[in-house]
């Protein structure tokens, strides 16, 4: 059975739909695509800026390492102006350290290293005074040992806090990764839709072009020519759109008849032999 109006309406309905619900859809996979970007963007700009401050908070930490050492070498007093600055640009890191990073290992790592600033970089004047017993040669070796071990320690804290930040910064770029391939996928899909709506819409013109051709119906016996041969109304109605046909009377018709009837039965009418 060939489709019906029905079937064509649905074909065009949907030939006119799908186009707009992919215009909707890709609208949309372009708005999240944008939003991706730039929380990629802000993760990654916001990672580099907190391997930027490490990188200087180990500086100024070995600026005021040698300043300490100095003042304890010398007892000269202007190794503490560096020092004081360093310990000043020290905290001023931390600080922001404490407001870039989250979650409770940083929040850790934060306080171990603020621990070691305390305990490994502070001047204790008795200290000093004890150690002024010693050779300055003794001292210095001790002094440099010391202050190897602090660095060394400061050091493995900052390389875990890189070592965490470059983990989530790999963690977010495969997410972005992910999503990015997710969003080529949806594009191949609605752009196939689009071409599936196009296909629907080709076929109704090419079925419009097919009803619009001239039907030629016999003048004397209103038998329609269809395919090469001459066949009733209802068969053709029938075989070319797929339609159920009843028959009826109409009004004119019922009414020819029931005069001819009682023209038969009027007296004096001729009636046809039994």
């Amino acid at each position: 059975m060939k489709p019906n109006q029905s079937t064509n309406k649905v074909l065009f309905y949907l030939g006119l739909s799908l186009p707009l619900l992919a215009l909707v859809m890709m609208s949309w996979l372009v708005h999240q695509t944008t939003m991706q970007f730039r929380e990629s963007f802000y993760w990654v700009t916001h990672t580099y800026k907190i391997f930027n401050v490490l990188e200087q908070t180990e500086s100024h930490l070995v600026d005021a390492e040698v300043g300490r050492r100095g003042y304890l070498l010398t007892g000269r007093a202007d190794y503490l102006t560096p020092y004081d600055n360093a310990l000043s640009l020290i905290r001023s890191d931390i600080q922001q350290l404490k407001t870039l990073t989250d979650g409770l290992s940083q929040r850790t790592h934060i306080a171990e290293l603020q621990n070691l600033v305390a305990e490994q970089l502070s001047l204790d004047p008795e200290r000093i005074a004890a150690s002024k017993t010693n050779s300055p040669d003794a001292r210095a070796i001790e002094l440099t040992e010391q202050g190897k071990d602090t660095l060394d320690k400061i050091g493995r804290v900052l390389f875990r806090m890189r070592e965490e930040e470059g983990y989530w910064l790999n963690m977010r770029q495969q997410r972005t990764e992910d999503n990015a391939i997710a969003s080529e996928v949806a594009s191949v899909v609605l752009i196939g839709a689009v071409a599936v709506a196009l296909l629907f819409i080709v076929i109704i013109r090419l079925r419009l072009e097919r009803l619009q051709r001239v039907v030629t119906i016999c003048a004397w016996t209103g038998l329609v020519k269809y395919e090469g041969q001459w066949i009733r109304m209802d068969e053709y109605l029938q075989r070319r759109f797929g339609l159920s046909v009843s028959h009826g009377l109409s009004k004119e018709a019922s009414a020819k008849i029931v005069a001819g009837v009682k023209e038969s039965n009027r007296p004096g009418s001729e009636r046809p032999p039994d």
